[in-house]
């Protein structure tokens, strides 16, 4: 609930704009989403087996009494309930035809099985993978760290650019430095605040680079050629200074109080640790374990 209520207003049916659409969270967290399922959806699969099962003559006596009750001798699948049909009837018989644009009759009757995963992915359609989602939902993440960059990588939190824009706030300047336009690339990494965090934190794992922006420094921590553990250790650094950084442009705004970077940076490395200790990976060689003791 919490979760609908800061996406999408709380409410099933609202005329405000969310900050990330549901179709874009309703599909894989490799596609980009939240690993959520669309529920209509998926339930039209599942009404599926039905028209799969009338279609294929399945021996059950539900299928031969619905065939000599309404199919009779006509053709399933140009088949039309009338006015009297029962509920249950007229809803398979909706799903038959959504299914009908998605299937060809030879196609759907000769599956050997029903899925309804198989059908749901059919209906759903496939989706392109992005290529962040190993970092935002890396295990060694805190689980509000993951969500915030999750939004943040899309370019999808409220940043005072976004709301000037819609007229909610007067100034689209950043909150930390107030030098230029507040938007994510400026508010992460070119905000003298932000950029200070950023620099120390990665001389502290060790991550070595001079570019900056998330979508790249992701990247450049995927093709890295260290171990799984250490890029998971990176992934965890980062996303805790971004969701630092938020914190701090957010405790701006509603305290009028800015932390120090030396403060901020302090934080971090505490909850990177503190995190990794929690749910530090079984299969982690001796050299890495002794390099995150360093830490």
């Amino acid at each position: 609930m919490v979760c609908r209520s800061f996406l999408w207003s709380g409410q099933a049916y609202s005329s405000k704009p969310s900050n990330i659409s549901w179709k874009s969270s309703c599909c894989e967290k490799k596609e980009g989403g939240l690993g959520f399922r669309d529920i209509l959806t998926w339930n039209t699969a599942a009404i599926g087996k039905y028209v799969w099962a009338v279609a294929t003559k399945q021996d059950s006596i539900w299928i031969k009494w619905v065939s000599s009750v309404y199919v009779k001798d006509g053709e399933w699948w140009e088949y039309q309930p009338n006015n009297s049909a029962s509920w249950y009837w007229r809803k398979i018989c909706e799903t038959k035809e959504v299914l009908k644009q998605y299937y060809t009759i030879a196609e759907f009757s000769s599956m050997s099985c029903y899925s309804v995963k198989d059908v749901y992915q059919k209906l759903t359609g496939p989706k392109p993978l992005v290529h962040w989602d190993h970092m935002v939902w890396n295990r060694l993440n805190t689980p509000k760290h993951k969500f915030i960059c999750w939004m943040a990588v899309q370019d999808r939190l409220q940043t005072a650019a976004r709301l000037a824009r819609i007229g909610v706030c007067s100034s689209p300047n950043c909150l930390l430095c107030d030098q230029q336009e507040e938007v994510h690339d400026h508010l992460f990494f070119a905000c003298p605040y932000s950029k200070r965090c950023i620099e120390e934190i990665k001389s502290w794992v060790g991550f070595h680079t001079t570019h900056s922006g998330l979508q790249i420094l992701i990247s450049r921590i995927g093709n890295s050629h260290q171990t799984k553990f250490r890029r998971q250790v990176w992934y965890a650094a980062l996303a805790a200074t971004v969701y630092s950084v938020w914190r701090s442009r957010n405790g701006s705004l509603w305290d009028k109080c800015i932390p120090t970077v030396h403060s901020t940076v302090t934080r971090i490395k505490q909850i990177v640790r503190d995190r990794i200790r929690s749910v530090m990976p079984r299969k982690v060689s001796r050299k890495d374990s002794l390099w995150f003791l360093t830490l």
